[in-house]
């Protein structure tokens, strides 16, 4: 769940490989909310629907995953799909959202506003890495009411695109409800900051090998490869 976030840089761009990565990410997420207790399933079709729908005692929702390279930098709101877990929901009261907590917008953003307006919890693996941390000490039954409160708190804000009003709405809300959270959240926040050397080592040491690849290509080594890249017979 620490590393899950970071597409590498090895996969390319809407590859087959990168594809397998979404519904692995889709696949931990299922089993981490099956480790706190809850019933969940990965749905297997991908068009118009989430990912994963989870079911507790006395509610449900659906959820999703994001993940993104450490190398793409412009994100905007259509990338988190939050309006879109709302029309997902399809009758359950509420929808999740996880992504890494280093690629959320910090400052402003709509994702806040359209979260606290359609009842989507925006969430983060850090933060389900404390709830499923907290399930281990504490047991299933709170962790379940836990997460319960956490919706119940996303429904009561005020909506608003400040992501300082969001999470600290959010965070306070997860430590005034167990002593045990403080100790795991400062953990799982330092494992977030470490989780982003590891993939950047890892990305940087995989292009420094593309560069020199490249750079010990013949002529015609280079053309081939620059037809490839174009997908020039796959588009004829």
């Amino acid at each position: 769940m620490r590393l899950c976030g970071n597409i590498p840089e090895s996969y390319d761009y809407d590859s087959s490989e990168e594809k397998l990565y979404a519904k692995y990410t889709d696949c931990l997420l299922d089993e981490a909310f099956k480790a706190v207790g809850l019933k969940s399933i990965v749905l297997k079709e991908r068009g118009d629907a989430a990912d994963v729908e989870v079911f507790a005692k006395y509610y449900s929702f659906v959820a999703d995953t994001k993940s993104f390279r450490l190398s793409r930098t412009a994100k905007n709101q259509k990338d988190f799909k939050v309006q879109t877990m709302d029309r997902w929901k399809r009758g359950k009261p509420y929808a999740m959202l996880v992504a890494p907590i280093h690629q959320l917008p910090s400052k402003s953003s709509q994702i806040y506003e359209q979260a606290s307006t359609r009842n989507v919890c925006v969430f983060t693996y850090s933060h389900l890495a404390v709830v499923v941390r907290f399930s281990l000490l504490e047991g299933k039954l709170k962790t379940e009411d836990i997460i319960h409160e956490i919706f119940k708190t996303i429904s009561t804000l005020n909506p608003s695109k400040d992501a300082s009003y969001y999470w600290l709405v959010v965070n306070r809300k997860m430590l005034e409800l167990s002593n045990q959270i403080e100790c795991l959240w400062k953990e799982e926040k330092q494992a977030a900051v470490e989780s982003i050397v590891v993939a950047k080592e890892e990305a940087l040491t995989f292009l420094a090998q593309e560069r020199e690849k490249i750079m010990r290509m013949s002529y015609e080594e280079a053309l081939q490869e620059l037809v490839k890249f174009h997908r020039i017979d796959k588009r004829t």
